[in-house]
């Protein structure tokens, strides 16, 4: 009995305990409920790849994506040559890893844009980050 408590009774209370707070479409955590959750893409596109279209394609199906915000598409102007060939990149923030995870990722824009930029694309890298808003 001592062992059925340890392995499986503690754990459960444990996790609950620590679980994420679910408020609205929203996941609440005490150190991330005051903050966006940035999402940059980079991109190394293929020398012939169409950035016109690629780039209205991105704003017009990212755009219509409820919870996706502050959409920009943009080209490396640094001066120095360190890129390793990424040299666009596409940044969004999200309100909560619930957006990006359960409303971005399977949003049929998601799934169209990749086949729109997909054939276009060498490589490309994806970097998530947290920071807090300003009070």
């Amino acid at each position: 009995m001592k062992r059925f408590l340890y392995l499986f009774v503690i754990p459960v209370v444990m996790y609950a305990g620590c679980s994420p707070k679910l408020s609205g479409n929203k996941v609440l955590t005490p150190e991330k409920a005051e903050s966006k959750l940035h999402h940059i893409v980079l991109f190394n596109f293929k020398e012939n790849a169409p950035l016109d279209t690629i780039e209205a394609s991105m704003y017009e199906l990212f755009g219509a994506i409820e919870g996706v915000n502050d959409l920009s598409f943009n080209k490396n102007v640094s001066s120095r040559d360190l890129d390793k060939g990424y040299k666009y990149s596409f940044y969004m923030t999200f309100e909560s890893e619930f957006v990006r995870d359960s409303v971005f990722y399977p949003h049929p824009n998601y799934k169209k844009i990749g086949g729109i930029i997909g054939p276009h694309i060498n490589e490309y890298l994806i970097y998530d980050y947290w920071i807090p808003e300003k009070k």
